[in-house]
C-alpha cells in the first residue's frame, strides 16, 4: 500500500473503526461506499504493532459482519461464556492466529455486483506469507463481511458445523 493509500486508510480507519466501532450510515464515510476502503481500514489496525481489531463486543461484531454471520458469533460467544468456556473463534479471524507481526500488507478488493465484492489480503506474520480472502456484501449500513476464508475453511464454516 502506497504511502498515500496508507493515510487515506489510516484516516478511514479512525472514521470507520473508532471508538467502539460504531457502524457508519451509508454515505457519512468514503468506507461505507468503498469495499477496499472498509477492508483497508480493518487492516491499518494490526500494521506496525497494532492491537487488531478485538471482536470482544456485539456492537463490534455487528458493525463488520453481515448480520447473519454476526448473530451466530455473538450467540456462540454469548453461550460459551455462560458455560465457561471458549468459543468456536478462538483466534483472529482477519489474521488466522492469535498473535501477530503484520509486515508487508498487501489489501487487494474486486467488485463482483454493485452490493458484493472480494477482498484478497496478503501479509508476512512473523515472517511467515499469508493469505486472506473476505467476501464483502453491501448492506443499508454500509459494507459488511460475508465470510472470511483461511487454507483451512472460513468464519461461516465455524457456525454451520
Amino acid at each position: 500500500m502506497s504511502p498515500t493509500r496508507r493515510g487515506v486508510a489510516q484516516f478511514l480507519l479512525a472514521a470507520v473503526l473508532g471508538v467502539g466501532l460504531v457502524p457508519t450510515k451509508v454515505g457519512t464515510s468514503a468506507a461505507a461506499d468503498d469495499p477496499e476502503a472498509f477492508v483497508a481500514a480493518i487492516y491499518a489496525r494490526y500494521e506496525n504493532g497494532g492491537e487488531g481489531v478485538p471482536l470482544d463486543n456485539a456492537e463490534t461484531v455487528r458493525a463488520l459482519f453481515e448480520p447473519r454471520l454476526a448473530e451466530r458469533m455473538i450467540a456462540d460467544s454469548d453461550e460459551a461464556a455462560a458455560a465457561g468456556e471458549v468459543g468456536k473463534l478462538d483466534g483472529d479471524p482477519f489474521v488466522n492466529a492469535q498473535d501477530w507481526d503484520i509486515s508487508d500488507l498487501r489489501v487487494d478488493v474486486e467488485a463482483g455486483t454493485p452490493d458484493t465484492a472480494e477482498g484478497h489480503v496478503t501479509f508476512l506474520n512473523f515472517g511467515e506469507p499469508k493469505q486472506i480472502e473476505l467476501r464483502l456484501v453491501q448492506i443499508d449500513q454500509g459494507w459488511r463481511i460475508r465470510d472470511v476464508f483461511w487454507d483451512e475453511g472460513s468464519l461461516r464454516g465455524l457456525y454451520t458445523h
